[in-house]
């Protein structure tokens, strides 16, 4: 399994995280793509990494969260392929398992990966348990009434064929953009098993993701495009869901107009 870390000027915290995944008794790549960070982070990784050929670093200016993801992604070789964000915890003691859950899977070529449960706070703790074995994820969040962040856990062919950045730059790319690309064609198989938690740091994107939306509106509209064709091909039955993605096509598509304007008159001249 190769955990793709994105991070930005958290040295210490992404540094402890990366020797901790680097004693695990099963087998991983660590892929951390260092975005631009003034704090030393690329210098503390790069003497890790020149014991360890586990940990592979990429770097380059800072672009944001998106750009740092899709790079770390780029970087993975392993079977299947896990997203972590440099300021949650990890459940170290959990990944052997984890890991053996992985190796006993079977060929079911509609089976994109798997989702595990993670340990959350607040109101969004009572709804962390999966109701099903097997769903989309796209139907996890719309019919089955699933909320707070989840793990996936995703065959790394699957996840590089959907980590395709939207047109043009943008600092902020929703990790649930590729997963509405998966759940258009493919299911995962759901664990009630929590191999991290969820924390919000203050200065982390949580505490400004409506600004961070509005400023990045366009990667929105795709997203909210994806639930309206996944609800035209039945893999989810909420038109509840359906109505919110809805009105925010309309509200992202607004705000991306200037954009898609820019873009389409670009085209005309090339």
């Amino acid at each position: 399994m190769s955990v793709c870390i994105p991070t930005f000027n958290r040295r210490d915290r992404v540094a402890a995280l990366v020797q901790e995944l680097l004693r695990v008794k099963c087998p991983l790549q660590v892929c951390v793509h260092v975005d631009g960070s003034t704090d030393g982070t690329s210098e503390a990784l790069a003497e890790i990494a020149s014991r360890d050929a586990r940990l592979v670093v990429t770097t380059g200016p800072n672009s944001g969260r998106g750009v740092a993801m899709f790079s770390a992604i780029a970087s993975a070789t392993g079977d299947y392929c896990m997203i972590f964000d440099d300021d949650d915890d990890l459940f170290i003691d959990r990944l052997p398992e984890v890991c053996e859950r992985l190796s006993r899977q079977g060929a079911d070529e509609r089976i994109a990966g798997f989702v595990f449960s993670m340990v959350l706070a607040g109101s969004d703790a009572a709804a962390n348990r999966f109701p099903s074995e097997r769903t989309n994820l796209i139907r996890m969040r719309a019919d089955e009434g699933v909320v707070g962040d989840k793990k996936e856990i995703i065959r790394t062919p699957l996840l590089k064929r959907v980590a395709v950045p939207p047109a043009g730059r943008f600092r902020r790319v929703p990790t649930s953009l590729l997963w509405s690309r998966l759940a258009i064609e493919y299911d995962v198989i759901c664990v009630n098993v929590d191999i991290g938690r969820k924390r919000y740091l203050p200065e982390g994107m949580t505490a400004r993701i409506r600004l961070l939306q509005r400023q990045n509106p366009y990667p929105m509209l795709l997203l909210n495009l994806n639930y309206v064709r996944a609800f035209w091909i039945g893999r989810y039955r909420s038109v509840r869901f359906l109505g919110k993605a809805f009105l925010a096509c309309l509200s992202f598509g607004a705000l991306s107009f200037p954009f898609l304007l820019k873009r389409s008159f670009a085209q005309v001249i090339s």
